[in-house]
C-alpha cells in the first residue's frame, strides 16, 4: 500500500473503534468526539479521494446518529466536521425533486406550486447556488411553505456550474427516485399518471427533437432511479459551462443499461427566458467576434460535446465536487467548497474542443468552403471586434486569406456588368481599366477593402487589367448583408453608409465617373496623402513636414500608417487625432489615379529621396518618406508645431505621469543595430542602402552606454546632474545605469523591447520625457533622439554620441 493508502485504512480504523466506543458507553464527551473527528478530517482533507471522503462521511454520519441516540447530537456543535457524500445508491421509497437556482428566484416561485401539488413528490430538495437573495428569503416573501421542501444552500461558488450543483442535490436527497428539473419547469397535474417509473431499470427524460418551439430546453429534464444515478456518478463534473451535460448523462445511462424513454408529451413545461439568462453572457460593442460566438448556446453544446470525447470516461469512481458540511437543519443544510476541484482541464484539450466546435458550426453556417479556413485566419478573424465581421470574411478566407480586409475597413464589392467585360476594343478597355483604377482609388482613400463579384457566366481570365490583381469570388458566394451604392456616393466618404458595400459596375456608371482623381479621391477639397514609413520617429517627422506643406498649400493631410514590423502600433494607439487616418498604403494605386507621387524610400525602385514637392500642382500628392519632405513649406519650427499639437492617449500620458520629471539632463541610449546587434526584421541591411548600413554601424558603436556613463560622471562632478532620465532599447543598459547611479536615475520599467503597440507607447512616453530636461545627450544618427527633441516643449540642449562626448 502507498502512503495514501496507509492514511486512509488508519483513518477508518480510527473512526471505525470510536463509533464502537460511543456505542456500547466508552466514549461520551463530545469534545473528545469532536476532536477524533477533526484528526480523521485531517488525513483526508484536500486529498481530492472520492472513497476516502465517502468513507470518512459515512462514519461521521453514524458517529452523529450514535451520539443523538444518547441525546448528545454533534450536529449542534458548530465545528463537527463533515462532507457531503457521494451519491447513494440506497433509498426510502418515494420520489424525490431535484432543482436548482442561482439567481433565478423568480422562475423558481412560478414553477414550485406545480410539483407541490403531486402527493408522489416527498421532498424537494432546492440548491441555492449562492445566489445574492438567498432561496429562502424569496420563498418566505412569496409565502411558498411546506414541510417537503430542504433547502442545500452552497456558499462561496462565484459561478454557475451546473453538473458540480445537481450532482449536490442528488447527494442531498433521500428518497428512491430522483425528479430532475430545472427551476424553470412546470409539471402538468397528470405528470405521474402519464409518466410511470415502474422499472427502476428505465429513465423518462426530455427530448428536443419532439416538442414545439420554445420548448427545446425540456431535453434536461429526467425522471430516474437513485440507482441509476449513483451507477454511473450523475452529471459528469468535467463539464462546467453550458450544454451537452443532459446528453452525455443520458448516452451513460444508456450505456450502463438502462432504458431511455421520451417524457409524456404536455406532461412538462418550459417557461421562456432569454439565452443571456441561460448563460450569463452580455456584450458591449467592443465585443470580439470570439466573445459573441462562443457565449452561444450551440456553440458551448458542441465543445462540451467535443470535451467528452476527449476527456476520461466519467464514472461513478471519480471524486465529485468536494463540499464539507457547515451547518445542519432539519429542512436543509449549508455546505461550502473543500479545497480545489479534483481535475482541471487542460489548455490544449480546450482548445481544440473549440476548434472542432467552431469549425462545425461556421461550416454550418457559412458552407464548405470553411474547411479550407487556416485555423490562424479563422482566429484573426474570432480577434475582430463583432461588428465588423461578417460572412464575406469567411468566403474571402476560403478563398484568398492574406486579401482579408484590414480589421476597421469595410468591403466594396464591385460586380460587374457583364456586357461591360464582353470584347471592347484595346481603346475602350483602356478607358474601361482607367476608370475603374479611379473607382478603386476612391474607395481606398475612403477606407474600403475593394473585391470582385464575378457574373454568373464570366471567369476570372475575363476580367479587365484594373481589377485582376483584386480577390474574386464567384457569383454562388454568401456575401452577408451589402448595401449597394453608386459612383456619385463614392464621390463623398462623408455621405457613404455603413458596413459592407455593393457598386454594380455598368457603362453608364462609369459615364458619369470623374475624370480625374482628385475630384474623386478628394472631393471639393485637395489632398495631401503622406505614407509614413519605419519607425515612431521617422514616421512623426515625415508627418511633420507634410503638415506644414498641406497647410501652406490649402490641402486636406491624410496620414496613411500602416503597421508593420518597424511599428506594429496603429496611430490611434498612440495619439487622439481627429484628422483623417488611413492604414494601408496605395503607391500603385495613387500613381494610377495620376496622383503626384513622391518616393523617398531609397531602397525601393523608382526613389528619389529628397525630391522637391510641388505642392503648387493642381491634383492630389502622395508621399512615401520616412523622412522630412523637401518643400519651400516645410521647415523645423512649423513640423515641430504640428507634431506637437498631437495629443497622446491617455495610457501614454499615465506613462509620464508615473516618472519623476523634469530632470537635470536626459540621456537616450540606442545602441541596437550596430555590429552583431542588426538581426530584428526592421534592422536588417536590407531596409537601407549598404552606405546608410555602415553609417549605422558607425553611429551605433559611437553610442555605448559607457559614452554616456563617462559624460555623465562628469557632470555629477559639475554638480550640474543631481537627476537622470534614461531611455534605452536595452535591459542590460538600464541594469548598468541603476548599478551606477541608482536614485538618481528616473526610467519607465518594461518588459517589452520590441515594436509592438505596447512598447510603442512607451517609446513614446520616453521622448516626451526626454525633452523635459535641461540638456539631453542623444544617440547621433537616431530619429529617437531627434522626435524628442521636436517633442521638448521649449529649448532644449543636447550633445550627441561621437560628435559632442
Amino acid at each position: 500500500m502507498n502512503w495514501k493508502e496507509v492514511s486512509q485504512e488508519s483513518m477508518r480504523s480510527s473512526l471505525s473503534r470510536l463509533y464502537g466506543d460511543i456505542c456500547h458507553g466508552r466514549v461520551t464527551n463530545r469534545k473528545d468526539i469532536v476532536a477524533a473527528l477533526h484528526a480523521a478530517h485531517r488525513q483526508v482533507a484536500g486529498a481530492s479521494d472520492r472513497k476516502a471522503i465517502d468513507s470518512y462521511s459515512r462514519f461521521a454520519r453514524l458517529i452523529d446518529i450514535a451520539c443523538a441516540r444518547n441525546g448528545k447530537p454533534l450536529n449542534e456543535i458548530a465545528d463537527f466536521p463533515q462532507y457531503l457524500p457521494s451519491i447513494s445508491e440506497d433509498g426510502r421509497p418515494g420520489t424525490s425533486v431535484v432543482t436548482c437556482s442561482m439567481n433565478r428566484n423568480r422562475n423558481l416561485v412560478k414553477a414550485l406550486p406545480s410539483w407541490l401539488k403531486h402527493q408522489e413528490v416527498c421532498e424537494i430538495v432546492i440548491v441555492d447556488w449562492s445566489s445574492e437573495e438567498p432561496v429562502r428569503r424569496a420563498l418566505s416573501d412569496a409565502r411558498v411553505e411546506d414541510e417537503r421542501i430542504r433547502i442545500l444552500r452552497v456558499d462561496g461558488a462565484d459561478r454557475w456550474v451546473l453538473s458540480y450543483a445537481f450532482n449536490a442535490g442528488f447527494r442531498f436527497s433521500r428518497y428512491q427516485k430522483i425528479l430532475k428539473a430545472d427551476a424553470d419547469i412546470v409539471l402538468s397535474e397528470d405528470f405521474f399518471e402519464k409518466n410511470e417509473l415502474a422499472s427502476l431499470d428505465a429513465f423518462v427524460a426530455g427530448n428536443w427533437r419532439k416538442v414545439g418551439r420554445g420548448q427545446e430546453h425540456t431535453n434536461g429534464f429526467f425522471y430516474a432511479s437513485r440507482r441509476a444515478l449513483a451507477h454511473i456518478g450523475g452529471f459528469n463534473e468535467y463539464i462546467t459551462t453550458y450544454g451537452w451535460d443532459d446528453d452525455d448523462l443520458y448516452g451513460r445511462l444508456v450505456q450502463a443499461g438502462y432504458e431511455r424513454r421520451d417524457v409524456a408529451p404536455d406532461t412538462i413545461h418550459h417557461l421562456l427566458h432569454s439565452d443571456s439568462e441561460r448563460t450569463g453572457a452580455k456584450h458591449d460593442d467592443a465585443a470580439t467576434f470570439r466573445d459573441v460566438f462562443e457565449s452561444r448556446t450551440d456553440f458551448m453544446i458542441h465543445r462540451n460535446r467535443h470535451l467528452a470525447r476527449l476527456l476520461p470516461e466519467w464514472t461513478r469512481d471519480q471524486c465529485q465536487a468536494i463540499l464539507s458540511v457547515k451547518n445542519r437543519s432539519p429542512d436543509g443544510a449549508t455546505v461550502e467548497f473543500s479545497g480545489e476541484p479534483a481535475f482541471e482541464i487542460p489548455r490544449e484539450t480546450m482548445l481544440r474542443a473549440s476548434r472542432s466546435a467552431r469549425r462545425e458550426l461556421l461550416l454550418k453556417s457559412h458552407g464548405g468552403r470553411v474547411k479550407d479556413i487556416p485555423e490562424q485566419v479563422i482566429d484573426r478573424l474570432m480577434a475582430r471586434e463583432n461588428r465588423l465581421v461578417a460572412p464575406l470574411d469567411f468566403e474571402l478566407a476560403g478563398l484568398a486569406p492574406d486579401e482579408l480586409a484590414p480589421e476597421d475597413w469595410p468591403y466594396l464589392v464591385i460586380e460587374p456588368d457583364p456586357g461591360l467585360l464582353r470584347g471592347p476594343g484595346r481603346r475602350a478597355r483602356g478607358d474601361l481599366d482607367a476608370a475603374i483604377r479611379r473607382l478603386r482609388t476612391a474607395a481606398t482613400a475612403a477606407r474600403l477593402h475593394c473585391i470582385v463579384k464575378l457574373p454568373g457566366e464570366i471567369g476570372a481570365s475575363c476580367l479587365p487589367d484594373s481589377l485582376r490583381d483584386l480577390a474574386a469570388l464567384p457569383s454562388t458566394a454568401q456575401l452577408g448583408e451589402l448595401c449597394t451604392i453608386s459612383v456619385e456616393t463614392l464621390q463623398e466618404p462623408d455621405e457613404l453608409p455603413r458596413g459592407n458595400l455593393l457598386l454594380q459596375l455598368k457603362r453608364e456608371a462609369l459615364e458619369v465617373a470623374p475624370r480625374s482623381a482628385p475630384e474623386l479621391v478628394a472631393g471639393r477639397r485637395r489632398r495631401l496623402f503622406i505614407d509614413a514609413q519605419h519607425g515612431l520617429g521617422n514616421r512623426l517627422r515625415a508627418i511633420g513636414s507634410a503638415a506644414a506643406i498641406a497647410q501652406a498649400t490649402e490641402r486636406e493631410l491624410v496620414i496613411v500608417w500602416e503597421p508593420d514590423h518597424h511599428c506594429q502600433a496603429r496611430f490611434h494607439d498612440l495619439f487622439e487625432y481627429a484628422g483623417a487616418v488611413i492604414e494601408r498604403c496605395f503607391p500603385e494605386d495613387a500613381r494610377k489615379g495620376a496622383m503626384a507621387v513622391y518616393n523617398y524610400m531609397t531602397v525601393e525602385e523608382g526613389a528619389a529621396k529628397d525630391a522637391l514637392v510641388d505642392g503648387a500642382k493642381d491634383g492630389d500628392i502622395y508621399a512615401r518618406s520616412a523622412f522630412v519632405l523637401k518643400s519651400p513649406h516645410s521647415g523645423w519650427e512649423r513640423e515641430n508645431a504640428f507634431i506637437r499639437s498631437l495629443r497622446p492617449v491617455e495610457a501614454v500620458r499615465a506613462l509620464v505621469e508615473s516618472v519623476r520629471h523634469p530632470n537635470d539632463i536626459s540621456a537616450h541610449v540606442r545602441m541596437e543595430a550596430g555590429p552583431g546587434r542588426d538581426q530584428n526584421s526592421y534592422d536588417r541591411p536590407e531596409n537601407w542602402l549598404a552606405s546608410d548600413h555602415e553609417l549605422i554601424h558607425k553611429w551605433r558603436e559611437s553610442s555605448h552606454f559607457s559614452r554616456f556613463t563617462k559624460r555623465i560622471d562628469a557632470l555629477i562632478e559639475e554638480g550640474t546632474a543631481d537627476t537622470v532620465f534614461v531611455a534605452a532599447d536595452l535591459p542590460e543598459t538600464y541594469d548598468e545605469f541603476l548599478k551606477r547611479y541608482g536614485d538618481r536615475i528616473a526610467w519607465l520599467p518594461r518588459e517589452l523591447y520590441d515594436r509592438s503597440s505596447d512598447q510603442l507607447q512607451y517609446a513614446l512616453a520616453d521622448a516626451l520625457l526626454l525633452g523635459r530636461a535641461r540638456l539631453m545627450l542623444g544617440s547621433t544618427w537616431s530619429s529617437f533622439s531627434e522626435l524628442a527633441t521636436r517633442l521638448a516643449p521649449g529649448v532644449l540642449n543636447r550633445e550627441m554620441s561621437g560628435k559632442d562626448f
